[in-house]
């Protein structure tokens, strides 16, 4: 595995959480002197299933692709402040599910892959625990799960991490 960082590749939903992720991995793409690449994943209103199957088609999927991708730019915008001018900055939005996108589009070595590690409620922890696991699972590369501010790391009892807010 390749120790130099060339790219960053962020999951970006608009989330606290994925904010902070962003900002954490601009400082690392930075730091790596790497290009930045904020990623969103989006399906259509039919869900993940029926686009795998019957994938948005014309004017829909071109709808869909430009309201994700506005939603990315408006994240970067917010967090990066606009265009940085010390960065290569590339987001890009692409339909599919968001663990098997993220970590496709992390596939080249030298990427490290950043992820946003917060925790909310019960729902929120399930569909964003098992994004995070399959990123961590299934990147060759390295993987940067970062946390919400006051969340502390917990151990089950098979000795995995988990992320759970503090009291």
């Amino acid at each position: 595995m390749s120790t130099t960082i060339t790219r960053v590749v962020v999951g970006v939903d608009g989330s606290r959480d994925s904010l902070l992720a962003l900002r954490t991995a601009a400082e690392e793409a930075r730091r790596h002197r790497a290009e930045l690449k904020p990623v969103i994943a989006y399906s259509s209103p039919q869900g993940e299933y029926l686009d795998f199957r019957f994938p948005p088609e014309g004017g829909m999927a071109k709808l869909l692709h430009d309201k994700a991708r506005d939603r990315l730019i408006t994240c970067c915008a917010r967090v990066l402040g606009g265009a940085p001018e010390d960065l290569t900055c590339s987001p890009v939005a692409v339909l599919g599910p968001v663990g098997p996108v993220l970590v496709g589009m992390a596939r080249n070595a030298g990427t490290l892959l950043v992820i946003g590690g917060g925790s909310h409620g019960l729902l929120h922890r399930l569909t964003e625990s098992s994004v995070r696991n399959y990123c961590v699972r299934h990147h060759q590369g390295p993987v940067l799960v970062v946390p919400l501010p006051g969340a502390v790391a917990a151990t089950d009892r098979r000795g995995e991490d988990h992320v759970r807010t503090a009291p």
